[in-house]
């Protein structure tokens, strides 16, 4: 694998993939990477442009709903940013995720009760805690701050970067292989988002509603040559680029 670390961009209430060209439309969103991310941004749009990643190459734009504490909102520590082989995936066979592909991971829609996969989408304290959970911890420390974590779809169509409902163009694999009407293996993106929150949440909720509503969203605009190296010298290599 290899990784980017990123800081907070700007906060906004855009989302270029669920309301594109709609500015002011979304629930407020913390935008890492990309410093030029609006409602209207597409990968060619964002390629080249100025990024908070430690890796100036890195223009892609990730972005989750802000957490909002009584009247303010918390701003994020930091995004950290996985590019793997999918568990149980050939890393041989992996393709370079393609620019402007738009994933999702979550759904601001889940009912009341209902919870996503803490796989796919899950807090916990730190970035590598023991357990992750659907909804906040309560003991989260100093050294070990509340963290969000996303994994992302690794399969594609192979043919669209974007769907009608944001989804169907993307799958997740099962014991690292893809299903049929999505057999392209692609970069698994999973990304952690830490937070300045310790102990106690009460009183802290999503700028999308309760914690069921846990998501987050990609774009891909890395620079193309750049990506293409990171996939062949540390995916394909088998070697763990990893700085944490």
């Amino acid at each position: 694998m290899f990784t980017v670390d990123c800081e907070l961009s700007h906060q906004a209430q855009d989302d270029p993939i669920v309301h594109p060209g709609h500015a002011g439309r979304s629930h407020p969103h913390d935008f890492f990477g990309n410093t030029t991310t609006d409602a209207d941004s597409t990968g060619r749009s964002l390629l080249g442009e100025p990024t908070t990643c430690e890796d100036p190459e890195d223009t892609a734009a990730y972005w989750s709903p802000s957490i909002i504490d009584g009247e303010r909102f918390v701003r994020p520590t930091r995004l950290r940013a996985y590019y793997r082989a999918a568990p149980g995936a050939d890393a041989a066979t992996v393709r370079v995720t393609p620019l402007g592909l738009q994933l999702l991971a979550g759904d601001m829609n889940t009912p009341r009760g209902e919870h996503s996969p803490v796989s796919r989408v899950g807090w916990g304290c730190g970035l590598r805690p023991k357990h992750w959970r659907t909804s906040p911890p309560q003991d989260c420390t100093d050294r070990s701050p509340l963290t969000l974590h996303l994994t992302f779809p690794d399969c594609w169509d192979g043919e669209h970067i974007s769907s009608a409902d944001h989804r169907s163009h993307v799958a997740y694999s099962a014991e690292g292989r893809c299903p049929p009407d999505h057999r392209v293996p692609i970069l698994q993106v999973e990304t952690a988002t830490q937070y300045p929150i310790t102990g106690s949440t009460a009183g802290l909720r999503l700028a999308s509603g309760g914690w069921q509503t846990s998501h987050g969203d990609f774009l891909n605009a890395w620079d193309p040559e750049r990506l293409r190296d990171h996939t062949e010298l540390c995916i394909r290599a088998l070697a763990n680029c990893t700085i944490g």
